[in-house]
């Protein structure tokens, strides 16, 4: 009630004197006022609170997006754990390599770099050069003793050839490819909080058996690597729709990059560690140790983590009301029956161009990625001589690199998109186009720089790292294509993509195959293959990529039980 109509209440419908009906509307018109300064102060107060959190405050979604880096993480020290420790478990006709402890590993590169380069400087040509020299600093003085020594555990117990090496590499994805599908219908249906932590535990147990299946037979270790696909070919359909429901439009891409940050993490973690562990504890504590943490890891998320916002109890109003309430966002009422049972628009997706050059990127950007990931261990020791801890120290570098591209780019692209310097599209196909030419350019200029070790760890790193700009192109599309959809269309792209991960590994096996294949030529014709590949797949999303979403996501589907 305002001051004017208890006034005119006051005189023209109640009987009271002057003086009490002047001092009972100076007590109305002082709550009035303290009623509309109050208002005013909350007002404030929730702006204030929603621009906080909008800036610099850390919320729930972020905590989101940290458990799943974490979780990605595990997927990524289990999936290449065994392209480091078969290093120390198979034997080879060359000679045994020194410890860590020989040299300084910064001196071992220099000494490399130095001595190639003086039988570079002899020969007619690079090219007549086709097996790199062993750097004296590299090359154990008297294996017999290597073996013996009571300090080394790294001593090979296994006789597999380049094929059966490569069959054990690529097994993980016979599996992996299987379930994307499974786990993109199941992660829209029911969320994806359980699928991704439930595939992380199982495939942590999976690792701790490794090393009893490889004493036994490499066919039983074939199998523990193939489950190990099929439990984590769940997690990253039900990731991807976590991160729609949890990132509000212009933190889109941030979130993702934050949460696919753990990819390059896991791979530093693994390619450092790998060499320490099996050289003072044996290959098999590689396995043990990172599937005991996959399992601990599993703990923290099934008690802290949530599968939307709407279902998280300790997230403030503010933080709801900025992801419920981007324009782009999915829904609360998506959780409804009706939405779950809404059909995918099969037709309308798999006929997009987009969709379409989404996933060819994701194929691209993944040949080059596994190529490099399950085999580059095996080049820096059988090209290179690299030490085993050595082996770890340079395997690593290129994966630090693409840590840092991929976060900073992360913001760059989104950045671009809040300030509308640039639309979703060209964001998209910006950082796409980046993230594949230069690392094809500088992959195959690493077949024509010899024995050069210095030059080929700088170019290596260079084609890794700058590969972390596609974080910000096909990683996070599908969600700019259908944010209702997406976990489908990332499951659909997950399994062609990581094709690769099955014949890359056995290609590189079969180009390097006998006494002679590791030579400088049939690794030139290695890059040049995974060089092609990524230029083709790049044009194409350069021509047919879109950022925006497409009209069959918000189209209305009959739901099925309706029909």
């Amino acid at each position: 009630m305002t001051s004017i109509s208890v006034r005119r209440n006051l005189h023209h419908g109640m009987n009271c004197n002057l003086f009490s009906c002047d001092l009972l509307m100076s007590t109305m018109e002082q709550m009035d006022c303290d009623n509309k300064r109050n208002s005013y102060s909350l007002h404030l107060a929730d702006e204030s609170s929603s621009a906080k959190d909008r800036s610099c405050g850390l919320g729930q979604r972020h905590f989101v997006a940290i458990m799943g880096l974490l979780g990605i993480f595990n997927i990524y020290t289990m999936r290449i754990n065994l392209s480091m420790a078969i290093v120390a478990m198979v034997s080879t006709n060359t000679p045994v390599l020194p410890t860590s402890s020989s040299l300084n590993l910064l001196d071992n590169l220099n000494n490399t770099f130095h001595h190639n380069q003086t039988i570079l400087n002899s020969t007619s040509s690079v090219v007549d050069l086709d097996v790199c020299p062993y750097p004296e600093s590299l090359i154990a003085d008297d294996p017999q003793k290597q073996n013996s020594s009571s300090s080394t555990h790294t001593g090979a117990e296994f006789d597999w050839d380049s094929g059966t090496q490569g069959q054990l590499l690529g097994s993980y994805f016979y599996g992996y490819i299987a379930t994307q599908l499974l786990g993109g219908w199941l992660a829209k249906q029911y969320g994806g909080k359980m699928q991704f932590g439930v595939g992380i535990l199982l495939c942590s147990v999976l690792a701790l058996l490794s090393p009893v299946a490889a004493h036994v037979h490499y066919g039983l270790l074939m199998a523990i690597r193939i489950g190990q696909g099929l439990t984590t070919g769940f997690c990253y359909p039900a990731l991807q729709q976590m991160l729609a429901h949890w990132s509000p439009a212009y933190e889109r891409t941030k979130l993702s990059t934050w949460a696919n940050a753990g990819a390059p993490i896991g791979n530093v973690v693994v390619f450092l560690a790998s060499g320490f562990l099996a050289h003072n504890f044996g290959w098999e504590s590689v396995f043990y140790v990172f599937g005991g943490i996959g399992a601990v890891w599993w703990v923290f998320w099934q008690f802290l983590i949530y599968d939307s916002p709407f279902k998280h109890p300790r997230i403030s109003r503010h933080e709801l009301s900025l992801i419920s309430g981007s324009k782009e966002k999915i829904d609360p009422a998506q959780h409804s029956q009706a939405i779950r049972q809404r059909r995918v628009p099969w037709v309308q997706l798999v006929t997009s161009l987009p969709v379409w050059a989404m996933m060819l990127s994701h194929f691209g950007q993944n040949w080059g990625n596994y190529t490099l990931l399950t085999n580059l261990p095996t080049y820096m020791k059988n090209i290179l001589h690299f030490n085993l801890s050595a082996n770890g120290l340079f395997s690593a570098l290129p994966y630090v690199a693409l840590w840092l591209v991929s976060i900073s780019s992360g913001y760059c692209a989104d950045l671009l998109r809040e300030n509308h310097y640039m639309s979703t599209t060209n964001v998209r196909k910006l950082f796409n186009t980046i993230g594949n030419l230069i690392p094809a350019v500088a992959l195959v200029a690493v077949g024509y720089v010899g024995c050069d070790s210095l030059t080929v760890v700088v170019l290596l790193t260079l084609s890794t790292g700058m590969s972390g700009c596609t974080q910000c192109s096909y990683q996070v599309n599908s969600i700019d294509l259908s944010p209702i959809f997406a976990s489908m269309i990332f499951g659909i792209s997950n399994t062609l993509a990581n094709v690769p991960g099955i014949i890359s590994p056995y290609t590189v096996g079969l180009i390097t195959s006998g006494e002679d294949g590791h030579t400088i030529s049939n690794w030139r014709l290695i890059f040049y293959i995974s060089g092609v590949i990524r230029l083709g797949t790049m044009l194409f999303y350069l021509i047919f990529a879109s950022g925006e979403t497409q009209a069959w996501n918000a189209e209305s589907d009959e739901p099925v039980g309706h029909q």
